[in-house]
């Protein structure tokens, strides 16, 4: 693991053998700011690697010192998810050394992206004996590391909301997508890249939020889970895994729609087509209006159309377990408070099309795939992939 200072930046980078052939550079980009923060150990490299590790099968050997409270709580989540027959197979964690972190007061903060989830848990802890004071936003998570424009609109809109609400934004830029996206799917890894970012910082933030996608009842087994999440704590930075008690039109109806900050500032999409901020016309933005329009609230969502299309709406394409349970309760919400008939007929004729567009591709179409992923990465440097995700409008 190597630091070192560039301008207002910090760069913490270690070197990884993610691929069969080759090295690669794993970088997280800091604030110089928050030099205080930092903590020059492995440990944020570990929790990055360590579901795609599980997908190669391959053991996590680690070069440095870890957090030995992590190693304790990577070794249990990997008998957990290694259970959850997705393709992660069981492999150990050595480290040279597990040192136990030093323990000292610190900042509350959440993984913050402006979506529906994020604002949702920082509007319910904002006001806590031990409240939210700082969002965190990574470049390259959610957000395409080369989509300047994008980054730059939603980084100015993070920076309004933290200054109205007078708490601090951490900007964090990191290349870990580019190197684990052709290995593991970010729907896998992204639990351990959002505790990656953080602890870079341990040594000033002491807990982390992370938003929940789903109500537990219909949590889907992923990167980001109930059962898993707080085991990426070390003995400085814990992690809670918020917000599993409600619903996503529940979370809406309780803080969204009752907060004109996030009818402000909302953003929800993955398609960003020509750098849009939401555009309006992808599965999830059309979701979340739905679930605006059934809050009464549409029309004050500063950052969507005022309108749902409803012929667009039943011909979205519903592509897994989480999107089918978000539309059937926009579907369910809607009937219960008798409105626009339309939608809720779009929306039946969207998920009827569901087992028609979630066909399971066959283990050697899925083996034929991973290898195109991988020469893609080794080789190509991610042309194919940035091909497919410009066709179809989605990030893959």
């Amino acid at each position: 693991m190597r630091q070192r200072k560039s301008g207002d930046q910090i760069i913490l980078s270690a070197r990884c053998k993610v691929r069969r052939l080759g090295l690669d550079v794993l970088n997280f980009i800091v604030p110089r700011r928050f030099a205080d923060f930092v903590v020059a150990d492995a440990s944020p490299f570990a929790a990055a690697l360590l579901l795609p590790s599980m997908k190669l099968g391959e053991n996590l050997v680690i070069q440095g010192r870890i957090s030995a409270r992590l190693h304790a709580g990577m070794t249990e989540m990997i008998r957990t998810v290694a259970g959850w027959d997705v393709g992660l197979k069981p492999i150990r964690v050595i480290a040279d050394e597990l040192v136990p972190d030093q323990v000292a007061p610190g900042v509350t903060g959440v993984f913050f992206s402006g979506g529906v989830d994020s604002f949702y848990t920082y509007l319910r802890h904002k006001s806590d004996p031990q409240p939210i004071t700082h969002l965190m936003l990574v470049k390259g998570y959610d957000i395409d590391r080369r989509n300047g424009r994008l980054w730059e609109t939603t980084v100015h809109n993070v920076e309004q909301i933290a200054k109205e609400e007078q708490v601090t934004l951490i900007e964090i830029d990191s290349n870990l997508r580019s190197l684990t996206d052709p290995i593991l799917s970010w729907t896998y890894s992204h639990g351990g890249g959002l505790a990656s970012a953080a602890m870079c910082l341990r040594c000033g933030i002491s807990q982390m939020y992370i938003a929940s996608s789903a109500d537990a009842e219909h949590q889907a087994r992923r990167g980001s889970h109930l059962t898993i999440d707080q085991l990426w704590s070390t003995e400085a930075l814990s992690f809670v895994h918020d917000g599993w008690e409600a619903s996503r039109m529940d979370k809406i109806d309780c803080q969204i729609a009752r907060s004109p900050l996030a009818l402000k500032y909302l953003r929800v999409c993955y398609a960003n087509k020509n750098g849009s901020y939401n555009c309006g016309e992808c599965e999830k933005c059309l979701r979340t209006m739905v679930s605006l329009q059934a809050a009464g609230v549409l029309d004050r969502a500063e950052t969507f159309p005022a309108e749902i299309d409803p012929r667009r709406l039943a011909a979205v394409p519903i592509g897994g377990y989480d999107e089918e349970v978000f539309h059937r309760e926009n579907l369910a919400a809607l009937r219960a408070r008798n409105l626009a008939p339309e939608l809720q007929q779009a929306l039946v004729t969207a998920l009827a099309n569901v087992a028609d567009g979630n066909t399971k591709a066959s283990p050697v179409a899925q083996r034929i795939r991973s290898d195109i992923d991988y020469l893609d990465h080794s080789y190509a440097r991610g042309t194919l992939r940035r091909l497919k995700t410009h066709v179809t409008g989605r990030s893959i």
